[in-house]
Order: C-alpha cells, then structure tokens, then sequence
C-alpha cells in the first residue's frame, strides 16, 4: 500500500546536501565512490537532496513517479539537438532521442517485444542453458559473469537480430568491455585523448562498426518479427547509422544487463542458502511455483543494472517542496530508494518471497530496476523472463558453491557490474539438491 507523504509548502531556497551542494567536493566523493556517496546523501540530508548547484538527487517515490511519469514534459532526457556520441553514445537510437524521433523510434520497434514472443524466448533459452552448462566440467571453478554473458550474447542475439552472432559477438563484448572501462573511471577525459582506455575503445567501435554493418547486410527478411526485422525492412528504409545506433544500443543493453542480472543473482543464492534450496525446489516443479521470477525481482532490486538515470528540467519544477531552476539535472538512484527499508525491510537481505503471491513493495516506485512511464525500457518484461527461465533452466541442471564471495564488489559503470564472483559448479541429481562430492 502506498504510504501518502505530507506535501509541503513550497521553498525556494536550495535543498540541503553533502558539503552544502558544494560541487567541487561532491564530486570528487562521487567520483571515488558513486554508490556510498549517494546512499549517504540521502540517508543524511533526506528525500531531495543537492549534490551540485544544478544536480538534485530525488529518492522518495513519490517524486521517482512524478519525475518518470511526467505528463507535462516538464523534465527531458535529451536537450534538443543535443547528440550523444563522445566515444560510447549511438545519438540516433531511440534511448538517446527526445519528442517524436523518440515516439518514432519507439513505435518502430514495439511490435518486436510483444508477449507472444515470450514462448520463443523461453525455448531458445533453455536450449542455450542446456549447452552452457554442458561446457562446464564437475567441480570446476568458473568466472560466473564471463559464463553468464556468453549465456546471455546467445540468447538475446537471436531475440534481436534473429540468429546466433559469429565474430559479431566478439566484437560487441569487446565494445562493451571497453565502454565499462571508460565509465567505470573515477577521471574520464575527453574521448580524443590518447589514452590507453581511449584508445582501445576507440578500436572497438570501429570494429563494433564493420561487425554491425556484415550483421545489418547479411540480414534475410522475416516480415518484422525481430527488432533487426523492424528496423531493416521498414519503409522506407531509415540511414544506416541509424540503424546501426539502434542495434549497437539493443544488443549492447540486452545483452549486458542481462549478464549482470544473472551473476549478481548467482551471487545472492551463494549467501542465502534457503533461497538457493527453494528454488532448486522450484526448478524440479519447472518453476510452476513463481519462486524464479520472484529472485529475477529481487535480484534487479539488490543490484539493479541501471544503478542511476537522470533528467534535466526544461522549466522550473517542484519537488519535495524545493522549487528547483530549469537547467537543474534531476537523479533517480534505483540504488538508493530500492534499498531503502521505509519500503523494503531488510533492505540490504536477499529475499525474494518479498515478491510472492502479488506482493510487492509498500510504493509503486519504490521499484523502477528499468524505469518507468513512457520512458521505460521496452524490453523490461522480457528482459525479467529471460532472467526467470535461465534461473530455473540453471538451478534444474547445477549448484553454485560460491568462491571468496566475501571479495565480490559492485562496480558502478554505465551498468552495474559484478566483479569477483567465482563459483564451483555440480552437476544436479535428478532427484534431489545435494551436492556431487
């Protein structure tokens, strides 16, 4: 049930924040470490909270609402005309894009991640599990985010592109590789400098680039079915860096997300052992029971792939009764309010029958792991079901003992990536959950 917050006379004095907003100091904290400086913001300064003099940070969800929802049009993600390449933006997808391109954009590719895919979806990832795990050896140690993103390239390939990619793969795990390394930085400078990180990621656009135009060029026609579908055979045909920016922006964030997803909650059932047993017990039942999608839930809630998103006020606006500038960039941390026990108790444990029989959090926007309002991510339900099917498919085949999990860090990039998670892997008796000695 959602918990009304008082609302209060408006002020037109700053909201306060860590070093007074000051924004040299804030910056450098933010810098070091993105995740703690935000949940300290918030824990110590409230529900508006000013990082800068013209960046706010929202965590109530009321306002997380107000801000992904908004009608009015009074928050943007894209200045007009504004164009986001800089060495890992594609300006010309639909994420990057505002107003009607945006609309466009969106409507071209909604029919490719419509429910009656789900079926096919499904199918094909339980195939790839299948295989996966076959390539594992009894007892063997695997680095579980490098497992789960060949895992997750196989699947969402052939979801997007309508076939399993060759040394195409190669090149977008290169280009996404590079990207995080470039995001994840504490000092990033601008992309024309010749730094090694610059340079390598330089290289991998270009092949990026080739790679996307063989997959494009080589595509066979399948009356729209999939988003490659959508974009190459639409009439008439939109520029091909247009196409190639969609693509490289859907094959990137598929396949990433998904990834992590799946090795944070490798990692979560490594601390909880009851969790871990339910759902081998679910995955017996074929995951009839829900308890899969349920930690798909909690595990996007924990460590949610997009950890920060932002907008920027085209017109003065108001929130949390702080009357804030137009030019002020507006951040919404999943980390944060998706952490935060007013609306989740036990916030930091992993507990996924949180989400059992339609529960859920105490505020709709409480939970917003892949946005929300027009704005939100097309391919969020899939994206839940793929983490859903691999999660039973796994659980029926192995067990994860995990590895020094005590040495598994978050590192917040563009997404939020795993590192250090390390697991030895048994193979399932058909019976039971025990493990292979």
């Amino acid at each position: 049930m959602t918990r009304a917050r008082p609302s209060p006379a408006p002020r037109d004095r700053r909201p306060p924040g860590p070093s007074g907003g000051d924004g040299a100091a804030n910056a450098a904290d933010f810098a070091v470490d993105p995740l703690g400086f935000l949940t300290r913001a918030a824990r110590d300064h409230g529900d508006v909270v000013a990082l800068t003099s013209g960046n706010v940070l929202l965590v109530h969800p009321d306002d997380v609402g107000r801000a992904l929802v908004d009608r009015d049009r009074n928050l943007i993600k894209v200045r007009p005309g504004e164009r986001r390449r800089g060495g890992t933006g594609f300006p010309l997808a639909m994420m990057n894009s505002e107003g009607e391109d945006w609309a466009r954009k969106r409507r071209r590719l909604q029919p490719a991640f419509r429910s009656e895919r789900l079926a096919g979806l499904r199918a094909h990832a339980r195939d790839a599990v299948a295989r996966t795990v076959g390539s594992w050896a009894e007892g063997g140690t695997i680095d579980v985010h490098k497992e789960m993103s060949r895992l997750a390239m196989r699947i969402g390939a052939v979801h997007i592109a309508g076939r399993p990619l060759g040394g195409e793969a190669d090149a977008l795990a290169d280009a996404v590789a590079a990207i995080m390394r470039l995001t994840a930085g504490p000092v990033r400078l601008p992309v024309w400098v010749p730094t090694p990180v610059n340079l390598t990621l330089r290289r991998a656009m270009r092949a990026l680039d080739a790679s996307l135009r063989r997959l494009i060029d080589g595509h066979r026609p399948d009356g729209g079915a999939t988003a490659l579908g959508r974009l190459v055979e639409e009439r008439p045909r939109a520029p091909f860096p247009e196409i190639r920016d969609e693509l490289a922006t859907l094959l990137m964030s598929g396949y990433e997300t998904t990834a992590d997803a799946l090795t944070w909650l490798v990692h979560c059932l490594g601390t909880a052992p009851e969790a871990d047993a339910a759902l081998a017990a679910s995955a017996r039942a074929a995951g009839a029971d829900g308890y899969a999608a349920a930690c798909a839930k909690e595990a996007v809630r924990l460590y949610p792939p997009a950890w920060v998103i932002s907008r920027e006020a085209a017109r003065p606006v108001e929130f949390g009764g702080y009357r804030l500038p137009a030019g002020t960039v507006i951040g919404l941390s999943q980390w944060v309010t998706q952490r935060d026990e007013r609306w989740f108790p036990e916030p930091d444990r992993f507990r996924p029958e949180r989400w059992l029989d339609g529960a859920g959090p105490a505020h709709r926007y409480a939970y917003f792991p892949f946005g929300a309002g027009a704005r939100g991510c097309l391919g969020a339900s899939m994206a839940l079901s793929e983490i859903e099917e691999v999660a039973t498919a796994l659980r029926a085949h192995v067990r994860f003992k995990p590895v020094a999990p005590g040495d598994v860090r978050p590192r917040p990039a563009l997404a939020l990536q795993p590192v250090g998670v390390r697991a030895r892997v048994f193979k399932e008796h058909p019976r039971g959950a025990r493990w292979s000695r």
